[in-house]
């Protein structure tokens, strides 16, 4: 499983700090250089602003969709390699078990497919195993925030195909799995958390808009739709969980 931190070129401060924790833990690991905003419509095909508005009652910054447009790329080259990416933003503050953690979602990533490893805690989680001193949920609801997480190729591979039209945020787009089918596990206790770097985000200010009854009931209407979705898809989960107990129980029976 390979390494790969998201960082612009220009932030030197945190490259020093995330450059640190993986050199006290003797952890090699690549920079991937964030792409900057002349240059994210270059990976993404479509920014869709009618339906961002209608997801976020906002419009994406910049900064934002060249964020987004950070990831896609690197879900190209994971699929492209076929090796399993931890991808990690580089604000990120590596706990005192990360190295026993990264062991267990090399060992679980490609059955799996997508592993977050940050924050925060998972309130909705269904236990699917335990392996060492971690649990591995499945995330009902999943969380926002895109810190750290592993995707296996194939699955790399499926986000990156329905990321043909970018209508949200990157964090909210993969909380989303009834929008691209992939399951959204989490390891718990999380071993990333945010380092006081994060203070100065660098997506930049996010400001909601005005909207008028229109556009309230169109983003009411998205909501419903959403949570009818999500439920839906966790109901065909659990049941798939619950006939392959099943099987095996009879199997060893």
């Amino acid at each position: 499983m390979k390494i790969k931190v998201i960082s612009l070129e220009s932030s030197i401060s945190r490259r020093n700090s995330i450059s640190r924790q993986f050199e006290q833990i003797e952890t090699p690991f690549d920079f991937f250089d964030a792409v900057t905003p002349k240059d994210a419509l270059h990976h993404i095909k479509r920014y869709d602003e009618r339906e961002f508005f209608r997801n976020c009652g906002r419009y994406a910054t910049e900064t934002e969709i060249a964020c987004y447009a950070s990831h896609l790329a690197l879900w190209r080259q994971c699929s492209a390699e076929g090796v399993p990416y931890l991808i990690l933003e580089d604000d990120a503050k590596l706990a005192s078990n990360f190295l026993t953690g990264m062991l267990v979602v090399a060992s679980q990533i490609r059955k799996l497919g997508f592993i977050r490893i940050s924050l925060p805690r998972i309130k909705t989680a269904l236990l699917i195993d335990q392996v060492g001193p971690f649990d591995i949920q499945y995330c009902r609801r999943a969380p926002l925030l895109a810190l750290g997480y592993a995707v296996a190729p194939h699955s790399a591979k499926g986000l990156t195909y329905a990321s043909s039209v970018m209508e949200e945020p990157v964090d909210k787009f993969m909380q989303r799995f009834w929008r691209h089918g992939q399951p959204v596990y989490a390891l718990a206790p999380p071993v990333v958390e945010l380092a006081q770097v994060a203070s100065d985000s660098d997506i930049g200010a996010r400001a909601r808009h005005e909207f008028g009854f229109r556009v309230w009931m169109l983003r009411a209407s998205r909501k419903a739709q959403n949570s009818t979705q999500r439920q839906f898809y966790n109901l065909k989960f659990i049941g798939s969980r619950m006939k392959t107990e099943i099987r095996e129980t009879n199997r060893i029976a």
